[in-house]
């Protein structure tokens, strides 16, 4: 069972519905009730940290990050946006971050549903701790990836968990 039932509902309606469009992750967090910190904590170039076999991503050297703190059934979490150099292949990220989550595994079903819907497929997996999802959205086929990984070191808390997306 998850730790976090409504953990990936809470990343699809922040971090996913308005689709590609960067302006749309500040409306959704403040119309959850969200509070954008004075101070970002989260490690984005951590986020980079993970088992992913293909590594054509880069989250180093974040031009602007912002962070909103919340709760996810009643734990509490925090989404960073942050945005990149547009030489980069992904512009833009939306984590959400939580601590004290063991594996991924529960999450993977419905975590493949919303990236499904957003349009990107499963791309690996390692079952306990980690899956990749990557693919091209839109008419530009604008590349997107995303990930779900409960070995994070952004946070710097225990069992930390991270999903992701980046485009």
């Amino acid at each position: 069972m998850a730790e976090l039932p409504s953990a990936v509902a809470t990343f699809d309606k922040l971090c996913l519905v308005g689709g590609l469009d960067p302006a749309a992750r500040p409306a959704a967090l403040s119309a959850a009730g969200w509070q954008k910190a004075a101070v970002t904590d989260i490690d984005v170039p951590k986020l980079g940290i993970s088992k992913a076999i293909d590594r054509n991503f880069d989250f180093s050297k974040p031009s602007t990050t912002e962070q909103w703190n919340g709760t996810v059934d009643g734990r509490p979490a925090s989404v960073v946006l942050a945005r990149f150099d547009p030489k980069r292949r992904y512009l833009n990220l939306c984590a959400l971050t939580v601590n004290g989550v063991r594996n991924a595994m529960p999450y993977g079903d419905d975590l493949s549903s919303a990236f499904e819907a957003f349009g990107v497929k499963g791309k690996s997996v390692d079952l306990a701790h980690y899956y990749e999802y990557a693919g091209k959205v839109g008419s530009d086929k604008h590349p997107v990836r995303g990930e779900i990984f409960t070995r994070s070191l952004a946070t710097g808390g225990r069992d930390a968990m991270h999903i992701y997306v980046a485009y």
